[in-house]
């Protein structure tokens, strides 16, 4: 004659098993729990499996998220028309990528800025580096 088995013993050991083992598949927790004398296959566990989570019981601890620090802001200051773009902007914007020649010189015009550490020092640094034309005095 066939053992029977009481109701939720099943699952209580399939549950006790995943807490030891959290990692475990369920094809390992079939055969460990076979050879500890409960007949179970490995989609029975993955139903029990499956029905743990859905209940809480048998939720794995998420994994913390590290935290991301926010990257450093380009703008020397914001924008002073209330955080909106306008179309004069966007219009600036265009004519600079036409004249650099597309996105990416911008993009790469945009990674020396950061690396030099933002609008204000490119800006310091390029009026250092334009040559003024000489004032010519008229007699």
């Amino acid at each position: 004659m066939a053992k029977t088995t009481v109701r939720g013993e099943k699952t209580a050991a399939v549950q006790e098993y995943m807490n030891a083992h959290p990692e475990a598949m369920p094809a390992e927790i079939a055969v460990a729990l076979t050879k500890q004398g409960v007949k179970i296959t490995a989609s029975h566990v993955s139903n029990i499996k499956g029905k743990l989570k859905k209940a809480g019981n048998g939720k794995r601890a998420a994994k913390p998220v590290p935290e991301v620090a926010p990257a450093p802001a380009v703008v020397a200051k914001p924008a002073t028309n209330g955080g909106t773009i306008t179309l004069e902007q966007i219009k600036k914007v265009a004519f600079t990528i036409k004249t650099l020649g597309g996105f990416q010189p911008v993009i790469e015009v945009l990674d020396v800025i950061k690396e030099m550490g933002g609008v204000k020092k490119f800006r310091d640094l390029a009026e250092a580096m334009t040559v003024k034309e000489p004032e010519v005095v008229v007699f």
